[in-house]
């Protein structure tokens, strides 16, 4: 028997959830990110993500471990979420982390399942830009994703 048969066994025994990726239309995804990319050259990762962390979709030129960075994501939208929520503001549309080489966007967005869309643009496209691009970009995602019921 293959190791990856052994594998998907022993993760349905133990009660592993299939990987994230699997649960996702991926070719739609990859569309929507390529429009994206098409509307501004300067995006350099577009990525999709569960709430708990783990990765669905990643457009990337920048040769990062997308596992790692969808866990970090995550936690940085959600503490930017919880501190929206403790200074008693509206809910929190989206996080930007603001660097001299590149900027970062990270947008919840509502479907079955909560996800996240991070998009990071290199450093010579504007702030804006970048939140524009990705938040037409989570917008295109919202429209293909599974919505909650009721």
């Amino acid at each position: 028997m293959q190791r990856s048969n052994i594998h998907q066994i022993v993760r349905n025994a133990s009660g592993e959830s299939q990987p994230a990726r699997q649960l996702y239309d991926a070719a739609a995804i990859e569309d929507a990110f390529r429009q994206a990319r098409e509307r501004e050259s300067g995006l350099t990762l577009l990525m999709l993500s569960t709430a708990d962390g783990r990765a669905v979709a990643e457009d990337s030129a920048l040769g990062v471990d997308g596992r790692r960075l969808a866990a970090m994501a995550n936690s940085f939208l959600t503490l930017g979420e919880t501190v929206s929520r403790e200074l008693a503001l509206s809910e929190a549309d989206y996080a930007t982390i603001c660097t001299k080489l590149g900027n970062v966007v990270l947008i919840r967005i509502s479907a079955d399942k909560p996800l996240t869309l991070t998009a990071v643009a290199s450093h010579d496209v504007n702030m804006a830009v970048l939140l524009f691009h990705a938040r037409e970009c989570a917008g295109r995602l919202h429209a293909l994703l599974p919505s909650r019921a009721g």
